[in-house]
């Protein structure tokens, strides 16, 4: 079924920042307000679509229990950057028993050449829990989410140089059960003539094929910073049993006990 917002689904900025020829300083927002440079909404997309299946290749786990999966990074500083992912399997069922975050440990390793990595943080991890007080609903209990921050400080020993391109692998050496090469740039100091050469900003996705055209368009734009302002998911228009999505769960469950979730929505999420 189509899904229909309250608000155009997937919206896309993209602001194009251009450094001036004599290197002038950058406005600041007391002398704005300024008209960005856009790139018109097509009009030949549909304003809704059909929520991709768990089974879609973008959602669907792709590794083994313990290697990371659902990587992604946080700008914390210019000299410093969180890694975040995922190891084992989520449940979803009547009876879900929580994996124990201590059997694997929470490791980036990085550097900056690609496949010498002289540098490693470790970081912390935890599993979440979506349990439901009410007989015949199903109860979650996620993966083990991992969190390094790769610290920075300014005689940059062990850290994070702005501007600077890093590679690195997420994981736990010891299994080992590290994730393929994967690399992020920092961003520059800021300064007159440093910044961000382009910022996306993106939000109310959900997870359509109208979602895929939108990330496919933001990728080829190739952003240096993608801002994510919410909406993602949808997955309260689901029963916890999954099925088929809802554009109004109340209306179509009244007689439901609680408006309920399918959190495996959130983990196809975090693989797409």
């Amino acid at each position: 079924m189509e899904l229909y917002c309250s608000c155009i689904a997937s919206v896309i900025f993209l602001f194009l920042v251009g450094v001036a020829a004599n290197a002038q300083s950058i406005p600041t927002t007391l002398e704005g307000p300024f008209q960005p440079v856009t790139r018109s909404f097509d009009p030949s997309l549909r304003r809704g679509s059909d929520d991709l299946p768990m089974d879609h290749p973008r959602l669907k786990k792709n590794v083994t229990s313990m290697f990371p999966e659902q990587i992604a990074l946080a700008i914390s500083s210019p000299s410093s950057m969180w890694v975040s992912w995922v190891t084992g399997d989520a449940q979803i069922g009547l009876n879900v028993t929580p994996l124990d975050p201590s059997t694997v440990a929470s490791e980036v390793w990085y550097g900056k050449e690609s496949g010498k990595y002289l540098m490693k943080r470790k970081g912390l991890s935890m599993v979440y829990s979506q349990l439901y007080p009410f007989e015949g609903l199903w109860n979650y209990t996620s993966g083990i989410i991992h969190h390094v921050k790769i610290d920075g400080c300014m005689s940059f020993i062990e850290g994070l140089e702005p501007g600077t391109k890093y590679y690195y692998k997420c994981g736990d050496s010891a299994f080992p059960a590290m994730s393929d090469e994967k690399v992020f740039e920092t961003m520059p100091l800021p300064g007159p003539d440093r910044y961000p050469r382009r910022i996306a900003v993106v939000g109310d996705l959900g997870l359509t094929s109208n979602s895929t055209t939108t990330i496919d368009h933001l990728t080829a734009n190739d952003p240096s910073m993608i801002l994510m302002i919410g909406d993602l998911a949808y997955a309260n228009q689901y029963r916890t049993t999954g099925g088929s999505a809802v554009s109004c769960f109340i209306c179509a469950f009244p007689n439901a006990p609680i408006r309920e979730s399918y959190q495996p929505r959130w983990d196809g999420w975090g693989r797409y």
